[in-house]
């Protein structure tokens, strides 16, 4: 890949974030807030989706 296609996709990249900024910071003021329960149901899923992929690489 060209340096000219390097270029072209970091502009693309900060327009994107400069675009997104101001959705994101209002879904972080307004979102709903996460409880204990919630926190600890998503850290169980994320321990059991890299427990599973570390099994299917030992396996391979």
């Amino acid at each position: 890949m060209g340096m000219g296609w390097k270029i072209a996709m970091a502009v693309m990249m900060l327009f994107f974030l400069f675009r997104l900024w101001p959705t994101a910071k209002a879904w972080m003021e307004n979102g709903p807030k996460g409880s204990t329960s919630d926190w600890t149901t998503a850290a169980l899923l994320l321990g059991g989706v890299m427990l599973f992929v570390w099994v299917l690489t030992k396996i391979v």
